[in-house]
């Protein structure tokens, strides 16, 4: 009998793809609460209102099925297709695999966003393809300590930044 299995499962690679996904809208949230609104309130007009702070908790509920959705259609066969296309047209699976996630961009997201909305898009899906593409043993762990630490760390940098 072999030790445990540190290789690349389905299941890492979908844990890993919505981490990442998490990670990438809470940074949006933190930037855009931060950045976003910086006018004074008006008289009489609150900034956070009692029902926004009781359904801020379950955020991460409502946004658990959109991200299962975008990795189980978007992430996992980009990274199952770039490795495809690597073995039989031949380079590396990376730059497949950059290559389809941003044809995914051009495809999937709307046009109203405009050119920003979909380098913006095709970043974040650019991403989560390559870390779960990696996706090991410990990488889970490894990733949601280091993207929490950057969400702090951003945070804290424009709390202090003068604006």
């Amino acid at each position: 009998m072999s030790g445990p299995d540190t290789g690349r499962t389905t299941a890492r690679m979908m844990r890993i793809s919505i981490l990442t996904l998490f990670l990438e809208a809470a940074l949006a949230l933190v930037l855009g609460m931060l950045l976003g609104d910086t006018r004074q309130p008006e008289p009489g007009e609150e900034r956070v209102s009692a029902l926004t702070l009781m359904v801020l908790p379950f955020t991460p509920l409502l946004a658990l099925l959109p991200a299962a959705a975008v990795s189980a259609v978007v992430v996992l066969p980009t990274v199952l297709l770039g490795e495809h296309l690597a073995r039989r047209a031949g380079g590396r699976a990376l730059w497949w695999q950059l290559l389809l996630s941003t044809a995914v961009g051009v495809v999937l997201l709307p046009t109203a966003a405009g050119w920003v909305g979909w380098v913006v898009g095709a970043v974040c899906v650019a991403t989560a393809v390559v870390l779960a593409a990696r996706a090991r043993r410990g990488h889970f762990v490894r990733l949601l300590l280091w993207g929490t630490l950057t969400i702090l760390t951003t945070s804290l940098l424009t709390l202090l930044l003068p604006t």
